[in-house]
C-alpha cells in the first residue's frame, strides 16, 4: 500500500514570501511521479460518477491570453515564478502520464530540457481531449500561471481557461526536437490504410483528434471528402454543432451524393436553433435524395418537418403548453420547440443599459414571449445547479463559438468589468478564447431558477427548492421593476412570459428578479448585493417619498404582525378556528399599519407591509365562514397589491378589469389568484353567484399570467 506523507501547510508570511520567486525546492521527476500514481490509485473513474466542477472566484478573476502560441516567448519549466501570470511567454510540454481526473485533469509534464513539473487542466469540455489529456501528448500554455498549491514543495500549472492550452498536432514545427515521438494514435497513412476496421468507436473526442490529423497530412482531395463526413458526424454526437456543419458543408464534392452532406448541416443548424438555415439546407438534401438511390429521404423529411414546426412557433407562437408539459419528467427537462421573440426587441434603456421592448401593443394575459434556454443543465439538486449551469457554459462556448455573440455581451457585473478584453469568443489558434471568470459573473447576473414546471410547483405538496438554473439570453435583457408589467413560468427549458397589464408598443417591459420584500429599504439591499443597483421602479421611487421615521415605525409594526400571526395561525385552535379575540389583535394592528401609509404617497401605489395581515384575515375569516369578511379583506389583499378595486361592501364591480385598469403600479402574484378564488367562494356561499362566477373568472385568467398557460386554480388550495 502507497503511503502518503502528510506536511504541515507553511504559515501565510511565508506563502507570500515566494510570489515572484522561483520555488525554494521543486519535487523531483521520481518525487512527482511517485505522488502522482497514489492518486491515480485512489481515483474513481466509473461511468455513473458525476465529476466536480472548480467554480472560479471572481475577486481572484484575470483575463484569458488573447496572444496566438505564435506570438508568445516560450521558456523552460525552470524559470516559472511562483503565483505569477507569465505574460507574453509560454511553455511546451509532454505529457508523461495518465491523468489524474477530479475538477480538472493533473497530470506530470516534462519540457524539451528534462525538467518537469504537475500541470492542472480545468474546465475543459468533455468534447475535448484536453479534458483528459493523454500520455505523449505535447501542448502548449499561452502565458502560464503558476501557483504554491498549498502543501511544502507543492507547485503546478495552473490552466483556468480553456483558451489557454493548446494541443499541438504532431507536425507541428512548435514542438522542440527532444518533445517530437511518435504519433499518438496512428499517423495519416495508417489511418487510411486500416480504414474504419480500426476506428475508436467510443472516445469520440480522440476520433476527432484522430480524423483532424489525417485530414491536416493529407493532399487527397477524394480521402478527405468521407472524412470531413466522418468527423461531422462525430462532431453532432458530442454536440459541436459549429464545427459539425463546417465538417458538413466541407464534405461536399459537387455530385448527388451532397444530400447527407446538407442533411448533416442541416442537423447542425438545428441544434443551435438556426431553423431557418436547417430548413434551407434540409431542402437541399431532399431535391438531392429525390433523384439518389439513397434510403435517407425519410429521415430527411422528418428532420424537415421538425424544422418546420419551429419556424412556426417563431413566427406565430402557437404552442401545444398542455402536452409541452405532459411531456416533461425528470429526465426530459429538454423541450424540442423554438422560440417566440418577434414581439420585443433588445435596446438601449434608460434605466440600466440594454432593455426589451415591446414591438406591438400586448394586452394583458397575452404572451409577450416564449424563449427556448440557452443552456440549462438537467440538474434541479440545489447545491449543484449553479455549478453545472458554469460548466456547461463554459462547455458550449468552447464547442459552439457562435453562441460569444449572445452569451458574452451579457452583463457580468463589476468584478469583472475590468479584465473584459474585447477579445472573448474570437478564434485563436483554433479555437474561442474563453474566460471563465466573465462566464461565471454572466452566469451570477443573469441566470434564472427554473422549476421543472411552474403550474406544478403551484401545488401546495410541491417539494421546496427543487430548482435549476438556466440563461436566457433573450430574457436576460430585461430590466427589474418591483411592478413589472411581465410575469415568468418555465415548462422545462422553455421561459414563458406573459404581460399582467397592457403593455404598449415601444414601451419596455420588465421582470421581477425575486421576489420583492415588503420594505424599500430591504429589497434594495438585496438589488444593490446581487445585482449592483438601486431600483427606481414606481413603487420604489413613491415609497422613497416616504420619510424615513414613518418607515422605520412600519418596521416595528410589521415584525408586531408577524409575531402575531405567526404565534396562532389561522389553522391553530379548535377545529382550526382562530378566536375572535386574536382576529382582533391582527385586524388592530393591521389597522395601525395602514394609518402609517400617507395618502399622498400610497394612494397609487402597492402596500406590501398589509399584504400579509390582510392574507391572514381573509384565512381566519374563511375558517369561521365569515363570507362578509372574507369579501371585506379580499378586497383588500388586492388593494394592497396596487390594484383598483372598491372598497366598500356591496359596490358592483368587474374583478377581470384589475389586470387592464390599475395602471402601471399594480404587483402580481399568485396571492392574487387565492384572494379571488376565496373572494368567489364567499360569493357563492353569500348567494351571489354573479359576483362569484366574475372572481373565479378572474382568478382563471390570472393563473394562466402566473402559470404560462390555461390551468385549473383549485390545485394552489390544500
Amino acid at each position: 500500500m502507497a503511503v502518503v506523507q502528510v506536511v504541515a501547510l507553511p504559515d501565510a508570511a511565508a506563502a507570500k514570501a515566494l510570489v515572484g520567486q522561483p520555488p525554494p525546492r521543486k519535487l523531483t521527476k521520481e518525487e512527482l511521479i511517485k505522488t502522482h500514481k497514489t492518486y491515480l490509485k485512489k481515483q474513481d473513474l466509473s461511468p455513473d460518477q458525476s465529476r466536480p466542477v472548480k467554480q472560479p472566484v471572481l475577486c481572484e478573476a484575470y483575463p484569458a491570453s488573447t496572444k496566438s502560441i505564435r506570438d508568445v516567448e516560450f521558456m523552460p519549466l525552470s524559470e516559472l515564478r511562483v503565483e505569477t501570470h507569465h505574460r507574453g511567454r509560454g511553455v511546451i510540454v509532454k505529457v508523461i502520464s495518465p491523468p489524474y481526473i477530479g475538477a480538472g485533469a493533473v497530470s506530470i509534464v516534462e519540457d524539451e530540457f528534462g525538467n518537469v513539473d504537475k500541470l492542472a487542466i480545468y474546465n475543459q469540455p468533455d468534447s475535448s481531449i484536453l479534458s483528459a489529456v493523454p500520455e505523449g501528448c505535447v501542448v502548449a500554455v499561452k502565458e502560464p500561471y503558476y501557483k504554491h498549491n498549498g502543501a511544502e514543495h507543492d507547485y503546478m500549472i495552473c490552466v483556468d481557461h480553456p483558451s489557454d492550452v493548446v494541443l499541438l498536432r504532431f507536425a507541428d514545427p512548435l514542438i522542440p526536437e527532444p518533445l517530437r515521438l511518435g504519433p499518438l494514435l496512428k499517423s495519416a497513412d495508417e489511418w487510411r490504410a486500416a480504414g474504419d476496421t480500426a476506428f475508436i468507436e467510443k472516445d469520440f473526442p480522440t476520433a476527432v483528434f484522430c480524423y483532424t490529423e489525417a485530414l491536416e497530412t493529407s493532399d487527397d482531395d477524394k480521402f478527405k471528402a468521407p472524412v470531413f463526413t466522418k468527423r461531422a458526424g462525430m462532431n453532432l454526437l458530442l454536440g459541436r454543432y459549429d464545427a459539425a456543419m463546417a465538417d458538413a458543408l466541407a464534405s461536399r464534392t459537387g455530385g448527388p451524393g451532397d444530400w447527407k452532406a446538407y442533411y448533416n448541416a442541416g442537423r447542425a443548424a438545428y441544434g443551435l436553433c438556426q431553423y431557418a438555415a436547417s430548413r434551407t439546407y434540409l431542402e437541399q438534401a431532399l431535391a438531392l435524395s429525390s433523384g439518389s438511390s439513397s434510403s435517407g429521404s425519410g429521415g430527411i423529411r422528418k428532420e424537415h418537418e421538425r424544422c418546420l414546426a419551429r419556424l412556426r412557433e417563431e413566427e406565430h407562437g402557437d404552442y401545444d403548453f398542455p402536452a409541452m408539459a405532459a411531456s416533461l419528467s425528470p429526465t426530459a427537462v429538454h423541450l424540442d420547440r423554438g422560440s417566440f421573440l418577434r414581439r420585443t426587441r433588445v435596446d438601449s434603456s434608460p434605466h440600466h443599459g440594454r432593455g426589451l421592448f415591446a414591438t406591438q401593443a400586448i394586452a394583458a394575459g397575452e404572451l409577450v414571449f416564449v424563449e427556448k434556454a440557452t443552456l440549462m443543465p438537467n440538474q434541479y439538486e440545489p447545491s449543484r445547479a449553479s455549478a453545472a449551469l458554469y460548466a456547461m457554459t463554459v462547455r458550449q462556448l468552447c464547442d459552439n463559438p457562435s453562441l460569444a455573440q449572445s452569451v458574452l455581451t451579457l452583463y457580468a457585473g463589476d468584478d469583472v468589468a475590468g479584465s473584459r478584453t474585447g477579445a472573448e469568443g474570437t478564434i485563436i489558434d483554433g479555437g474561442p478564447v474563453v474566460d471563465v471568470f466573465l462566464v461565471e459573473g454572466i452566469r451570477t447576473k443573469n441566470c434564472f431558477s427554473a422549476p421543472l414546471s411552474t403550474v406544478d410547483d403551484t401545488r401546495p405538496a410541491a417539494p421546496p427548492g427543487h430548482m435549476a438554473k438556466g440563461l436566457w439570453a433573450h430574457a436576460s435583457h430585461m430590466n427589474h421593476s418591483c411592478v413589472p408589467n411581465t410575469m415568468r413560468s418555465f415548462l422545462g427549458d422553455m421561459l414563458v412570459s406573459r404581460a399582467t397589464r397592457d403593455i404598449a408598443a415601444g414601451e419596455e417591459v420588465f421582470q421581477q428578479y425575486v421576489p420583492v420584500k415588503s420594505l424599500v429599504d430591504l429589497r434594495n439591499a438585496e438589488y444593490k448585493a446581487g445585482w449592483g443597483f438601486e431600483c427606481g421602479c414606481t413603487l420604489c421611487s413613491g415609497e422613497r417619498k416616504s420619510p424615513a421615521a414613518n418607515l422605520d415605525r412600519r418596521r416595528e409594526v410589521l415584525i408586531a404582525v408577524e409575531k402575531a400571526c405567526n404565534k396562532r395561525g389561522p389553522g391553530v385552535g379548535d377545529k382550526g378556528i382562530v378566536p375572535n379575540a386574536i382576529i382582533r389583535n391582527i385586524d388592530r394592528l393591521a389597522q395601525k399599519l395602514e394609518d402609517l401609509h400617507e395618502p399622498e404617497v400610497y394612494d397609487d401605489l402597492p402596500r406590501l407591509t398589509l399584504i400579509y395581515p390582510c392574507n391572514w384575515l381573509v384565512g381566519a375569516h374563511r375558517g369561521r365562514k365569515n363570507h362578509a369578511k372574507v369579501l371585506k379583506y379580499g378586497l383588500r389583499v388586492l388593494r394592497n397589491f396596487g390594484f383598483r378595486v372598491p372598497l366598500e361592501e356591496g359596490s358592483d364591480w368587474e374583478p377581470r378589469d384589475i389586470y387592464t385598469r390599475s395602471g402601471n403600479a399594480s404587483l402580481m402574484t399568485i396571492h392574487v389568484v387565492a384572494a379571488l378564488r376565496k373572494m368567489a367562494e364567499a360569493h357563492q356561499a353569500l348567494g351571489q353567484s354573479v359576483m362569484a362566477a366574475r372572481c373565479a373568472e378572474a382568478a382563471e385568467f390570472g393563473f394562466i399570467m402566473v402559470t404560462g398557460f390555461k390551468n385549473d386554480p383549485s390545485i394552489i388550495e390544500p
